[in-house]
């Protein structure tokens, strides 16, 4: 039986333009397709990096994922040269953009958000003795302990309970104490409420609250040689944890977990790598409070003033005794407890990928011009020339502000100006040292 492909064979082998027609018309097409994508991939990548080869880009990658370690080990590890005043410019511009230009307020937001229950004005006297040699004003423990009640019988509509006054000692009232404490625990058992201790970091001992239930710390660390409140750390003196921490934790029923490579500690949240410290961002300022609309004060809080899923916060909200420096001014610790639990719940202390991206694609192009460009255009001589030059000139520098200015609006971390434009610097200062050297 003869073959049928055998005839075919013998066709094409004494026709071989057939094949070899057949062959050309086709292969052309193909790497066509393949070769004009990468002449254009090539050509950008030239036109953004003149010069670059493979051993060049892998060590700017490696310089890249440098700058990207300092800079964020800068921000969740330092307390040292923190830029408050380029952070304080920022948000006074920031805040003129917002209440002039897109006419925005944020009361009617913090007012679904969370309840805020002022005591600056419901104290009581705690009568000196022994141990007390002068009168000690204190929050008025049964009215507190009424109010809790109102909370504790409207579960449903409270999210959680941040109770932002450290109960050193007992009042005179027993009474009044043992009803609060009543209502603490049941607060507490339904894992809704913190309340703070302080940590005496002389002593090295924490103080615990007079009263059982759940406690956290309410406690920051001021910058070097300043006073201000700019950085917040979830977990303090070790593995402490602070009331925001627990309130989101209890909230959202999972647990910040806390790693470490090597010597360098590290933290993660639901599978996704946060910082512990960071700078939070400030949604709310003390003169966005407005009494009645998003405050109340405590002896007037009634059942009524609750929506569905608030955060209630209680403190000194009026700054009496709990008045704080920061990048919004004058600021009440409430006010700042609020502003925390904000950028917990908005993921602001989480480190996505798409932010080390940014990060990435920036310090890589900003090290490979400082490495290996060298600009010989000299300037115009109109002023648009001249103008355009210095622009020219000086990119890397503007497109770090650049990028400290987005790292700010989009994803709320707040990495240091200053170290990034003197390190840079130093590396230009030290090619222009060498190029004068060398002629």
């Amino acid at each position: 039986m003869i073959n049928p492909l055998y005839g075919l064979v013998l066709y094409l082998s004494d026709n071989p333009r057939v094949m070899k027609t057949r062959s050309t018309e086709k292969n052309p097409d193909r790497k066509r397709i393949v070769k004009v994508p990468l002449q254009r991939i090539r050509s950008f990548l030239n036109f953004l990096f003149p010069g670059i080869t493979w051993l060049k880009g892998l060590l700017m990658s490696m310089h890249s994922v440098w700058m990207i370690t300092v800079a964020l080990l800068w921000l969740g590890h330092v307390n040292y040269m923190d830029g408050f005043e380029f952070m304080n410019d920022f948000f006074n511009m920031r805040s003129f953009f917002k209440e002039y230009v897109f006419k925005s307020s944020v009361s009617s937001e913090s007012n679904d958000k969370f309840l805020f229950i002022n005591t600056s004005r419901n104290n009581e006297l705690l009568p000196y003795d022994n141990d007390n040699t002068i009168n000690t004003v204190i929050t008025d423990r049964a009215v507190l302990a009424s109010k809790l009640k109102i909370l504790n019988e409207n579960q449903d509509k409270v999210k959680f309970v941040i109770c932002d006054i450290f109960f050193e000692s007992p009042s005179a009232d027993k009474i009044a104490d043992s009803l609060l404490q009543a209502e603490i625990k049941k607060l507490t058992a339904a894992n809704k409420f913190v309340m703070p201790g302080f940590y005496n970091d002389v002593e090295k001992e924490l103080v615990k609250p007079v009263f059982a239930g759940a406690t956290g710390l309410s406690q920051y660390r001021s910058s070097f040689l300043n006073v201000q409140f700019l950085k917040y750390s979830l977990f303090l003196y070790g593995d402490m944890p602070q009331m925001p921490l627990i309130a989101l934790q209890s909230m959202k029923n999972s647990k910040m977990q806390k790693k470490k490579c090597g010597i360098i500690n590290y933290y993660t949240y639901n599978g996704r790598w946060v910082l512990n410290t960071f700078i939070p961002e400030f949604r709310y300022s003390q003169s966005d409070l407005a009494e009645g609309t998003n405050y109340f004060q405590l002896g007037l809080f009634e059942e009524y003033f609750l929506k569905d899923e608030q955060i209630v916060i209680i403190g000194d909200f009026e700054g009496a005794n709990d008045i704080h420096h920061s990048m919004a001014g004058l600021i009440s610790g409430p006010v700042i407890l609020a502003n925390i639990v904000a950028s917990l719940m908005n993921n602001d202390h989480v480190i996505s990928v798409w932010y080390i991206g940014l990060l990435f694609i920036v310090f890589f192009y900003v090290s490979f011009h400082s490495f290996y460009s060298q600009s010989n255009a000299r300037p115009g001589k109109t002023l648009w020339g001249k103008l355009v030059h210095q622009i020219r000139d000086k990119r890397i520098y503007l497109l770090l502000l650049l990028l400290v200015y987005l790292s700010m609006l989009i994803f709320h971390h707040y990495i240091h100006i200053l170290i990034l434009l003197s390190y840079f610097g130093l590396i230009d200062g030290y090619k222009h040292f060498m190029l004068k050297t060398e002629d």
